[in-house]
């Protein structure tokens, strides 16, 4: 069921206020004042304690920004890679690599590389999908269910299973991973970076099983859309699922329980969109904030962020 399509086409970094101001006349951004300030700063004053392993996410980032490349450059970097492909016409692509020794698979899901993709990314629809039973972004879900089709005689059951993706192909990836599960593969983990929001409230109180990490960086205003506001009548607004860590520059980062990020997430929105700029989408952003962060990390509260964030 499709409540409602907003379609935004290509933009620059500074069209982001253009745009929110766009969906604040539609009637798609409601008033933030559902969390208090006192509540915000209690929330970012919390540390959930969680020693990431910023090396483990250097693999997936790797493939992610691989991804972008050649067919040639993704068969040459990860050798054992079985298919490549932009199925039924999409130019959402993928790459699947099987370890048949190791019994493992890595699904990469291409991001946003052109303005088609970037339509995508906005197409602002929430559809009750029939076979999860939850709301899913229309968009996303149409380059899942191809990608996962293309892919699926590719995979093999009982192999432990990682997925990854940047921008809408996280998106993408996530919800492939809520299919893979339900067919019965071994999903392992799944790493998203700069990954918009796919589901609503309603989607994200029944996901409580899938292994989503989402990583961003805290100027990359990509994972706060839709936005948190955009509420469909039905379902609820647009949520996250999983946890979320925040690169900061240097060693720092901040890790946020999924509850907690889309709390916060609320009261950000139009600060983030003040300071937004499509390079820090970029996933070689992510890739050398990732890289800052092997050696050593520090974990920061989301209020003590401010003083570790890089301004453009």
């Amino acid at each position: 069921m499709i409540d409602r399509v907003i379609r935004l086409t290509a933009f620059s970094g500074g069209t982001f206020r253009a745009m929110a101001a766009a969906l604040l006349c539609l009637g798609l951004l409601t008033a933030c004042d559902n969390i208090s300030r006192q509540e915000l700063q209690s929330l970012g004053s919390k540390l959930t304690r969680e020693d990431v392993n910023f090396a483990s996410y250097e693999v997936y980032a790797g493939r992610s920004k691989v991804a972008y490349g050649t067919e040639a450059a993704i068969g040459q970097t990860y050798p054992k890679t079985v298919r490549i492909a932009s199925p039924d016409g999409t130019d959402v692509r993928y790459f699947l690599e099987r370890d048949d020794a190791a019994k493992t698979q890595y699904l990469t899901i291409r991001g946003t590389a052109n303005n088609k993709n970037i339509s995508e990314d906005f197409d602002i629809a929430v559809r009750d999908d029939r076979r999860t039973k939850i709301p899913i972004h229309a968009g996303f879900d149409s380059d899942a269910r191809a990608i996962y089709g293309d892919a699926k005689p590719y995979l093999k059951t009982g192999y432990r299973t990682h997925i990854t993706g940047h921008s809408l192909g996280g998106a993408v990836a996530a919800i492939i991973g809520i299919y893979a599960i339900e067919d019965g593969y071994r999903v392992d983990r799944i790493v998203t970076f700069g990954q918009p929001r796919f589901t609503t409230a309603s989607g994200v109180s029944k996901l409580g099983f899938l292994p989503l990490t989402r990583v961003v960086d805290e100027n990359d205003v990509i994972p706060m859309l839709p936005p948190a506001m955009a509420s469909d009548k039905t379902y609820g607004p647009y949520e996250h699922v999983g946890p979320e860590v925040i690169l900061l520059e240097g060693p720092r980062y901040v890790y946020l329980t999924s509850h907690d990020a889309n709390r916060l997430d609320i009261g950000e929105f139009w600060r983030s969109i003040g300071i937004a700029d499509l390079k820090d989408h970029k996933i070689d952003k992510y890739v050398k904030r990732i890289a800052e962060k092997t050696s050593g990390a520090i974990q920061v509260t989301y209020n003590q962020r401010e003083k570790y964030v890089a301004r453009n």
